[in-house]
């Protein structure tokens, strides 16, 4: 029997999203801003969202008799995608705008200040560091709905790109000669 794709994407996109919630909030109740941005960097940096999807599509692919069409598998992968991108836009909005209204700046104080000692250490002129920090500057300290609701929508471009490659790896078309019989 073939898995319904749709609703293995929700599981999945719970299950990676919820691992998204618990590292984020976990890393700010170490109650430090500066660990929070490590930490939340860090887990930004290893790609356990697309490692769980290739496992999982793996599996689907083989209770599916090892056939699973390009089609199905960017279905299960992306209805994944969008799911964990909920959850992730959800619960960013609930630290950020609700629990700790403060949190972005800090956040943005400590990304500027990482930012202009990489700057240093690469060579900027003075002129790059004063233009960069005074874009900087001009970022809102606070996040609000609307920014979480655009950066969900840029999040779901890449999210179908990475869908895209995901499915490249997990599919396996049925072989010509499967079809004829």
């Amino acid at each position: 029997m073939k898995p319904n794709l749709v609703q293995q994407g929700i599981t999945y996109g719970i299950i990676t999203g919820l691992i998204f919630v618990v590292v984020s909030f976990g890393a700010w109740s170490v109650g430090d801003a500066n660990s929070f941005v490590s930490i939340t960097g860090i887990a930004n940096f290893i790609p356990y969202v697309f490692v769980i999807l290739i496992i999982a599509g793996i599996k689907l692919r083989q209770q599916s008799d090892n056939k699973l069409s390009f089609q199905e598998a960017l279905k299960f992968t992306f209805c994944a995608y969008v799911v964990y991108a909920l959850i992730e836009a959800i619960s960013n909005y609930m630290l950020f705008a609700v629990i700790d209204k403060d949190l972005t700046a800090r956040v943005m104080e400590i990304s500027m200040q990482k930012a202009l000692k990489m700057m240093e250490k690469f060579g900027a002129s003075q002129q790059q560091i004063d233009e960069a920090i005074k874009k900087i500057q001009d970022e809102p300290k606070v996040t609000s709905f609307k920014q979480v609701f655009l950066g969900t929508g840029v999040s779901l471009i890449w999210n179908f790109v990475k869908s895209l490659l995901l499915s490249l790896i997990i599919r396996r078309e049925p072989k010509m000669e499967d079809q004829f019989n």
